[in-house]
Order: structure tokens, then C-alpha cells, then sequence
């Protein structure tokens, strides 16, 4: 899973840019909030609510509740299907990743985080819980219930 090449300081709202390392304390703030990832070289775009998130050895691990994939990717996701595959992993190794403190996004929350890496063109987002959410209703194929909040 990736997301679209974009650096993350285009995506700031403020002047500073923080990066960071990433830990598990860290990203604990981002449980129940939602992570999108993209890469537009793969031509693929990822979203799904994270239920678990993790930092062990410089390798970041995380699962979703659920996951969907966007449609119609690159230049923007025309719609969205559900994806069974409810895990995400990346080696975040020396320089491997940049993480950064984005600031809330426009839809207002607490900071949103970027990881982005130039190596493999992937973007990550983490959106904080009270941030900018896909509603998980508009993705095809997901199953609401019990795995959905």
C-alpha cells in the first residue's frame, strides 16, 4: 500500500516543519483515527481506520478495522472498494522514511503525521481520530458491523 508522491511540507498548514521519530507512544494518539497511503508511480491509494500501530526495531506494523482501496487513482480516487488485506508494514531503516508533524488537516482535529519516503515514492498520512475521515458507508464491498466503529 502507498500514496500519492507529494511532499509532505505541501501539505503543511504551518511554516515549520517538524520531523520526528517515529514510536509506538507516538502513534498511539492515531488509534481509532484513519492512515492513507499512496503511491502514484503504482497508481494505487490506500485508506482504512487504524485499529492497532506499532514501532519494534525500526520496522513500523500496523492493522485496520478495515481497509478500502481508491478507484481511478492517480489523479484522485473516483470511488472506493473495500480491500481485504488489513495490515500495513514498512522498514523505516536510516532515511528510509521522513516522518513530519503536518498540522491539522482543513476538516480541523488535533495534528495529522506524514511519513514519506523518496526511495520508494510513498506517502503516508496519519489522520488523527477527530480528523478528516473516509465515511466507511461509501466504500463497496465493506461489510458494516462489528468490525466497523
Amino acid at each position: 500500500m502507498q500514496l500519492q508522491t507529494i511532499d509532505c511540507t505541501s501539505i503543511q498548514q504551518t511554516t515549520t516543519t517538524i520531523t520526528m521519530k517515529l514510536t509506538t507512544q507516538l502513534l498511539a494518539a492515531f488509534i481509532g483515527g484513519q492512515f492513507e497511503v499512496q503511491n502514484t508511480d503504482e497508481k494505487y491509494i490506500y485508506r482504512g481506520e487504524i485499529k492497532t500501530a506499532e514501532v519494534v526495531g525500526g520496522e513500523l506494523s500496523m492493522t485496520f478495522s478495515w481497509m478500502a482501496r481508491g478507484e481511478g487513482f492517480p489523479p484522485i480516487p473516483t470511488g472506493w472498494v473495500n480491500e481485504s488485506n488489513l495490515t500495513y508494514e514498512a522498514s523505516l531503516g536510516d532515511y528510509a522514511y521522513i516522518a513530519s508533524d503536518i498540522g491539522p488537516g482543513r476538516e480541523g482535529g488535533d495534528n495529522r503525521l506524514c511519513i514519506h519516503s523518496t526511495l520508494i515514492g510513498e506517502l503516508g498520512v496519519f489522520y488523527p481520530p477527530n480528523g478528516s475521515k473516509l465515511d466507511p458507508t461509501r466504500v463497496k464491498g465493506l461489510e458494516l458491523g462489528a468490525t466497523v466503529k
